[in-house]
């Protein structure tokens, strides 16, 4: 059994390249734990994550004060004594964190002061791909971590119960855009979830009645997750972890907005672009325009069947 702790920053595309990374610790050994450290720019739902493996904000704040660090490392008792230390950040307070969580073995980039904190310093994280970068600094630590690549299978074949991750914070133009949605889908159930720390702030807001709001904790959920057959959610981690469970997963955003290239993971996250509250096109690797509102849910339940995805 091995535990690591794998440092990174906090944007969506950084948190979705670390998947490869926990996929190959945890096949490495049914034992293996990972847990992940990111930069509360963000906040990341743990929950689809597999089992024995969690990520942890760190605040702003505790990443410039080398005591703020010791601190926040002694609040996670689980993660402590941590085998590997992974900075993927590279700066000298996130090498300190490493010392803070008493890892057995530190690794970082080469240069600077910071290097005297990790027991292997890299050249460089090589690759042509983000998550590829993130799964090269796996050749400094002992064993077999070859099992980097993600199945592209999608495991739920019939489209029924429909995840909507609504955010942390209260973002008005996501619950007209999900009210929109809701009337494309008028068989598919819509399962609406909030966190239970934004409960509050969503309270009162005016939420299509086709769709049924809830509100679990992470633990239930876990247990919970796969019984939804897809996700619809405007976080790219998120959207990328569902995909990663062999869930349908569409990304909410606009024309413009890009999903990065992986060389281990699924590329295959459909895309719901919205100008303003209206939708106006959608798809799985190409965009298709909205002409009829029964085209998306037709599309949705149907394109499996299709083959439109390989």
């Amino acid at each position: 059994m091995k535990k690591f702790l794998l440092r990174i920053k906090g944007d969506e595309a950084e948190f979705a390249s670390i998947l490869p990374v926990v996929n190959a610790i945890l096949k490495e050994h049914e034992d293996n734990q990972v847990a992940i450290v990111y930069t509360d720019v963000t906040r990341i739902d743990d929950f689809w994550l597999p089992e024995r493996s969690w990520a942890y904000s760190i605040s702003k704040k505790e990443t410039e004060s080398m005591f703020a660090a010791h601190k926040f490392a002694a609040n996670l008792h689980e993660v402590f004594n941590t085998d590997y230390y992974i900075d993927y950040v590279n700066d000298m307070y996130s090498a300190v964190l490493g010392l803070a969580f008493r890892a057995n073995v530190k690794i970082g980039l080469q240069g600077g002061p910071k290097s005297f904190f990790y027991q292997v310093s890299l050249p460089e994280y090589s690759g042509d791909y983000l998550d590829e970068k993130k799964v090269s600094a796996l050749k400094a630590v002992e064993g077999d971590f070859k099992c980097s690549n993600i199945d592209h299978t999608f495991t739920h074949k019939k489209i029924s119960n429909i995840f909507i991750n609504y955010p942390h914070k209260y973002d008005v133009e996501f619950v007209e855009r999900m009210n929109f949605l809701a009337e494309c889908l008028p068989t598919l159930k819509l399962h609406g979830y909030i966190p239970s720390e934004a409960l509050e702030a969503y309270d009162g807001v005016k939420v299509s009645k086709r769709i049924s709001l809830f509100s679990e904790s992470s633990n239930i959920l876990r247990r919970r997750i796969d019984e939804f057959d897809a996700v619809i959610t405007k976080s790219l981690a998120t959207a990328q972890m569902g995909r990663n469970r062999g869930q349908v997963a569409f990304l909410v955003g606009d024309e413009e907005q890009t999903i990065p290239e992986w060389k281990h993971m699924p590329e295959t996250i459909g895309r719901l672009c919205f100008s303003g509250s209206t939708l106006l096109s959608y798809g799985i690797n190409e965009l298709i325009q909205l002409k009829t509102f029964p085209d998306l849910e037709d599309y949705i339940l149907n394109y499996q069947s299709l083959r439109l995805v390989p």
